[in-house]
């Protein structure tokens, strides 16, 4: 063997436009992924930038953990072989592309390329693949590529070296932060961020951090016709969002999603500024969907634009699905879309009704709120307004709510069948109201619906001028803790939802005995692990959080055994995975999504896991019955 790009053996020559060979590239490139997803013009721009490549058999492309590299190469005529450790696990044949993988995450390559036999490739620059598969036509493939045909080794292909998701963000940077003071110009300040190869820097006021990041420098300084001595100061954004250096990238992707941002600076153990991470370094192309869903979703001029909009949604929900996304992260990807779909409805409603005769703040209630979210979820809503509660108001103020509620029925959200909305009188009410009605149910329980509704406020979490409230629904909640008759209480409210206690051929086993045809997996699964977190986060004094969240904090709180709260984790997760692909194998059929499962489609290996975890659920619910005073059921 050779040393790859050592001038032995290995030949190049670059093409032309105007040379016919790049309409030959062009047509080969056309009939295979990704390319295939190009317009004839996207083609010809393609194949003009590749460079034709022979390589003689036997010799070493790309050398294992050799990296980051700035160009990939698609294979015209031959084979190449991938190799781990010496290991050949794969044969590449004529329209498939290798290196790819290292471009995407910017890092070494994982296994050696070694041509197979002799062989000729295109080789792409960096640069023009990135454009290629950012595309979310190209989604499908980069989520295969990456983890499809490694499937047999994927805690090796996805591991620290090469998936970002799963590495702490501190090893994601690509430098040193760039700090500017904020008298400092804005040609100073952008000399800077070029010579360092950032996409951001940070403004140092003396009393925290500021950030200005490229698009800001094209659109308040280009776009704006402000001059190159404009102080870097008057760009800035500030106050800026920070995650620790251990956080995982999965984590600090939904941070950003969830905030509607694409750079975050990262902090040490002590507090200290070691560099910004964005969007970019975090992800592989896949998940950069849902961020053209929330671009589009802010951008829809009116309810049918909107509607058109999230109308891609299923086909976001699959391909992440398809990439290996786990489903909890999935669940608040789908959170996050609804919820600026949420945002952009109510500003759609002051464009139609203009501004609102009060300032309200917007609740989402239910598995939006918990950011839990499936493709099958609908929308669960609340309103509160400053003020006290005159029928104008109300009125008009309601009047706005059905117009959001019913712009996101139309948008693919299904309003909650229970009337959990907030367009109906009973969740629409001055935030005056809301304590008073808080403090009545948390010091009479047994009045009509007070566990139901207890349990649905508790979940409230504020997605529009949450300033409006100030906590302080929150804080009423968050006393919760303080009354051990609510809290039993509320323990039987928890332990209504029963899981099932096994199967039997192609029937589901009911705690009494009965037999049923189809596992509802959200009643039977995830209900008694979302009803037992919610209750232990209560008597721990939390109130909106996510499941997981709830756990943690029951644990801390000793309010549930370290064991109970393991239990739950994993139950929780099986529950939730098992529910994200029956919902997704209905997406692909064009069908709509629900809970109900053919128990006759479940292997037995799934069966068992659900048996063990049916009955693991039912003996904390045992647990918590005794440990409450309450009978056995």
């Amino acid at each position: 063997m050779v040393s790859p790009d050592n001038g032995t053996g290995l030949t190049r020559r670059s093409v032309s436009a105007y040379d016919g060979r790049v309409h030959e590239i062009a047509d080969f490139l056309g009939q295979h992924p990704p390319f295939d997803t190009l317009d004839d013009e996207e083609l010809e721009r393609v194949a003009a930038a590749c460079q034709i490549e022979f390589v003689p058999g036997e010799t070493v492309i790309i050398a294992q953990g050799e990296g980051p590299r700035p160009h990939a190469h698609v294979v015209r005529r031959g084979s190449v072989s991938l190799l781990d450790e010496g290991h050949v696990i794969d044969l590449l044949g004529e329209g498939e592309m290798f290196g790819h993988t290292s471009v995407l995450v910017e890092g070494p390559a994982a296994f050696a390329v070694v041509a197979h036999e002799d062989t000729l490739c295109y080789r792409l620059p960096a640069e023009v693949l990135r454009n290629v598969l950012a595309r979310p036509a190209a989604l499908r493939y980069v989520a295969r590529s990456l983890s499809g045909r490694f499937e047999m080794r994927r805690d090796e292909f996805a591991g620290p070296l090469t998936d970002p998701a799963q590495r702490p963000v501190a090893e994601l940077l690509r430098g040193p932060a760039v700090i500017v003071a904020p008298a400092d110009s804005v040609q100073e300040a952008a000399t800077r961020m070029v010579e360092a190869g950032m996409s951001s820097l940070l403004v140092d006021t003396g009393n925290g951090l500021g950030i200005v990041t490229d698009r800001d420098l094209r659109q308040r300084v280009v776009a704006a016709g402000a001059g190159p001595d404009m102080p870097i100061g008057e760009v800035m954004t500030q106050p800026v969002r920070t995650v620790g250096g251990d956080t995982r990238g999965s984590e600090a992707l939904l941070e950003m999603l969830d905030r509607g941002i694409r750079h975050l600076v990262v902090l040490d153990s002590h507090r200290k500024v070691i560099g910004v991470v964005s969007d970019t370094d975090l992800m592989a192309v896949e998940t950069r969907t849902p961020f053209h869903l929330r671009t589009a979703i802010a951008r829809a001029g009116d309810v049918d634009a909107l509607a058109a909009v999230m109308d891609d949604m299923p086909a976001t929900v699959i391909a992440l699905h398809d990439a290996h996304t786990p489903a909890t992260v999935l669940g608040r990807v789908i959170s996050a879309v609804q919820e600026a779909a949420t945002r952009r409805m109510l500003e759609l409603a002051a464009e139609r009704f203009g501004p609102a005769p009060r300032r309200f703040s917007w609740f989402a209630l239910g598995s939006l709120a918990r950011r839990e979210s499936a493709p099958s979820s609908d929308q669960d809503s609340a309103l509160a307004w400053e003020g006290d509660d005159d029928p104008a108001v109300r009125e008009a103020l309601t009047e706005r709510a059905a117009f959001v509620v019913e712009g996101l029925k139309r948008s693919g959200v299904p309003a909650c069948d229970h009337g959990v909305l907030a367009s109906r009188p009973l969740f629409a009410r001055p935030v005056d109201d809301w304590v008073t009605l808080v403090r009545s149910m948390l010091s009479d329980p047994d009045q009509e619906k007070a566990l139901i509704f207890t349990s649905v406020i508790v979940e409230g979490r504020a997605v529009w001028d949450a300033d409006v409230v100030a906590g302080t629904i929150a804080r009423e909640l968050e006393r919760a803790r303080d009354h051990p008759y609510l809290l039993q209480r509320m323990a039987i409210f928890a332990l209504a939802h029963q899981p099932p206690t096994g199967f039997f051929r192609e029937f589901v086993l009911e705690q009494g005995g009965e037999r049923k045809g189809t596992l509802d997996i959200k009643r039977g699964g995830l209900l008694p692990v979302v009803d037992l977190a919610r209750w232990a986060a209560m008597r721990a004094g939390v109130t909106a959080a996510s499941t997981a969240e709830r756990l943690d904090a029951a644990e801390q709180a000793g309010s549930l055994p370290a064991a109970d709260v393991a239990t739950l984790r994993i139950a929780f997760d099986l529950f939730t995975q098992l529910r994200m692909q029956h919902q997704v194998d209905a997406l692909r059929r064009g069908a709509r999504p629900d809970d109900s499962i053919d128990p006759r489609r479940l292997d037995p290996l799934t069966r068992r896991y659900l048996k063990e975890s049916f009955r693991a659920v039912e003996r904390v619910q045992r647990g918590v019955a005794n440990e409450m005073g309450l009978r056995p059921r």
